[in-house]
């Protein structure tokens, strides 16, 4: 059924924070922090996650895609941290989504979503599937159980800011470039947006069945929203 495989699609999830990802290859020395010149180092504030919300659509295709059901995955356990830096382009990001807290076509969220995604579902059904992407040939959460995100630069822009975002999932390791909404609100440091990521994007092939006829779509749709506390001193 896609049902139990189509779950292979979250492997993005995220590369979380963006409204409308697009891929960059790996940079030699990339996962090396650069330090700024002596004498310049940037004013910074930082923000701790204390809310979050992502959500990624699923979707079924192929000439057997009635055969299979769309999927909504979902989690509220993002933790990490946010330092707002003066240039904003100074700012950074350091953000962890434990996989053991991934949801699994939840009724309300199938709700939510909208009719792409009937609540026709059993328990069986949801707990199989969700079973399946943690699994060792998916997310293989047991070896990697967290998937990390870590900005490696920030460009600001008129409408959202474009960050280029390392992200490590089940072993893969890949940078996008996203455009990230915030803004400050009563306090408290607020990123939200909405997002299409391929499984290209990631490294990833998507999974079928029966040579192709049942398989899920290349693409997932991705939103979210985050919400950073300054951090106690």
């Amino acid at each position: 059924m896609l049902d139990r495989v189509q779950s292979r699609l979250f492997l993005v999830v995220l590369a979380a924070v963006t409204l409308g990802a697009c891929a960059v290859p790996p940079r030699p020395g990339a996962s090396e922090t650069q330090l700024p010149p002596a004498g310049s180092t940037p004013a910074r504030t930082v923000y701790e996650i204390v809310e979050s919300d992502v959500t990624v659509r699923v979707y079924r295709d192929g000439p057997l895609a009635r055969l299979g059901h769309n999927h909504v995955i979902a989690s509220t356990a993002v933790t990490g941290r946010i330092e707002l830096g003066e240039p904003v382009s100074a700012s950074t990001l350091e953000l962890a989504l434990p996989l053991d807290s991934l949801t699994v076509d939840d009724p309300a969220r199938r709700l939510a979503a909208g009719s792409d995604f009937p609540d026709t579902l059993t328990e069986a059904d949801r707990e199989g599937t969700r079973r399946n992407m943690l699994g060792s040939a998916l997310l293989d959460a047991a070896r990697f159980p967290v998937m990390r995100l870590a900005s490696v630069a920030v460009e600001e822009r008129e409408d959202a800011l474009r960050v280029t975002t390392r992200v490590e999932v089940a072993g893969n390791v890949r940078e996008l470039v996203v455009p990230v909404v915030t803004e400050l609100r009563d306090g408290a440091l607020v990123a939200r947006g909405e997002f299409t990521v391929t499984h290209a994007d990631l490294g990833l092939t998507p999974f079928s069945v029966a040579l192709g006829a049942l398989r899920v779509r290349e693409d997932l749709r991705v939103t979210f929203h985050l919400v950073a506390r300054k951090a106690r001193t």
